[in-house]
């Protein structure tokens, strides 16, 4: 049986490319060569927490062409979406850090921090939304691992490897 694109797109894999974009949005936003703002920083943790929260929405059985049409690069509606699919009992975030990622959405879904639109722009304090990003990416870890691969296999999986990914310990801010 072939699967289509769509069925191999998997929660854990989806998990796996947020983690890593989160990691690139720190480098970047580490570089000497950069303003501490810089527009491609914020545009890869948008693209972390984007695919971290379609990670558990895929999880809870959305479908991806749902997801595409839908949801599509809107932060606000994925959070929304996933909140009112018990984000909660896996994920604790708090009133600041959802408000840091409601005030990514609209720069980040009409593609501001890739064409340059003259004018000002707020954007969300950086250290909350990378909390953000960390507790979306740690938490649905095991989940995703879960889902992805079946209840048995994904315990399995985590008793014999722990975790196959590392998620730095952060400080609260």
């Amino acid at each position: 049986m072939t699967l289509s694109k769509w069925e191999r797109t998997s929660p854990f894999g989806m998990l796996r490319f947020a983690y890593d974009y989160r990691i690139a949005a720190g480098v970047v936003r580490a570089s000497p060569l950069l303003e501490e703002s810089s527009m491609p920083s914020y545009s890869l943790m948008g693209q972390a927490i984007e695919l971290a929260l379609k990670s558990f929405l895929r999880a809870r059985g959305l479908t991806m062409p749902y997801l595409q049409r839908k949801v599509g690069h809107d932060l606000a509606r994925a959070l929304q979406e996933a909140r009112a699919l018990d984000l909660h009992r896996l994920v604790q975030l708090h009133d600041f850090q959802m408000n840091s990622v409601d005030l990514l959405s609209d720069p980040y879904r009409w593609h501001r921090f890739r064409y340059i639109v003259n004018g000002s722009m707020t954007l969300p304090n950086w250290d909350f939304l990378d909390l953000s990003a960390h507790l979306l990416i740690d938490g649905l870890h095991d989940f995703a691992i879960r889902s992805t691969f079946g209840r048995k296999k994904g315990r399995e999986m985590l008793a014999s490897r722990a975790r196959y990914f590392h998620v730095p310990k952060q400080k609260t801010p």
